[in-house]
């Protein structure tokens, strides 16, 4: 019986939390607070030598405005250029401000274009850390994922993957965005030390044959760009490599399945039609 009233006190409790939150604890960024963020010069002025204090307090503000969705009420509305704005001023106040660039690649970002808000201030992170892989990777993950856009993703990825503390969990990743883009050449590379990393096995072997591949898709593609340099147009078919003297033979894919032009991508592909 007690345990019954606890549960029925503590769940009123709830329920009177949750009532008070919406109805009296207004939204953390009011339209009457939505204030436009001074000059960088202004903040350097106003905060009496504590730019490092005035950049906390700056960061807070932006997290308040994010925070979880699921603690927001439903009218509320995120605004993007303003705590982006925000973000800004606090890497120039305090540019070692590590957090700062990495919260704006990661907890601030909320919608598909929030991206291209945030590369400003990770590729100024990217300048002042540059032994850290952390921010060319969230950089390059937030391309692919909300972009779209495997040039971009690929470039910043690749970067996180040259740094010494670089994790090689997320090589799975950079491969398949590689391979999108149809930079076989980059991806043999990293395919290639994947396969020195490991131990004698099938893994091993497997990871060699697909090495294998991409050294053969690299030199089909490098020959059908020839192809299209000089005849002005691209191939049909992998024969007009044969006929025009470009490639001797057509490789045989290690995987069992075999290349071919794909059309629609303008690129030499493996695997089944």
């Amino acid at each position: 019986m007690k345990r019954l009233l606890l549960s029925v006190f503590f769940f009123f409790i709830a329920v009177g939390i949750n009532y008070s939150s919406q109805t009296w604890f207004k939204s953390p960024l009011r339209d009457d607070l939505r204030l436009e963020p001074p000059a960088i010069e202004a903040l350097e002025f106003l905060s009496l030598d504590h730019r490092g204090l005035l950049a906390d307090i700056l960061f807070i503000r932006a997290i308040q405005h994010t925070g979880s969705l699921v603690w927001k009420p439903l009218d509320f509305a995120l605004d993007s250029p303003w705590k982006y704005a925000i973000m800004d001023r606090v890497t120039r106040l305090d540019p070692r401000y590590y957090n700062a660039y990495l919260f704006s690649g990661m907890g601030l970002i909320q919608d598909f274009d929030d991206i291209l808000l945030a590369r400003p201030i990770l590729e100024r992170g990217i300048e002042t850390f540059p032994e850290s892989w952390e921010l060319p990777f969230w950089l390059g993950y937030d391309f692919y994922l909300y972009q779209n856009d495997y040039t971009t993703a690929g470039r910043y990825l690749l970067m996180a993957a040259e740094k010494p503390d670089a994790p090689k969990s997320f090589f799975a990743l950079l491969l398949k965005t590689l391979k999108k883009q149809g930079a076989y050449q980059q991806a043999q590379v990293l395919m290639t030390r994947m396969a020195a990393d490991q131990p004698p096995g099938s893994l091993k072997i497997l990871y060699e044959k697909k090495a294998t591949r991409l050294k053969h898709l690299t030199r089909l593609q490098n020959a059908a760009q020839r192809f299209a340099n000089e005849k002005k147009r691209n191939i049909e078919s992998l024969d007009e490599l044969l006929k025009a003297g470009l490639i001797k033979k057509i490789p045989t894919d290690p995987l069992g399945q075999g290349y071919y032009w794909n059309k629609k991508q303008k690129r030499v592909v493996a695997g089944k039609r």
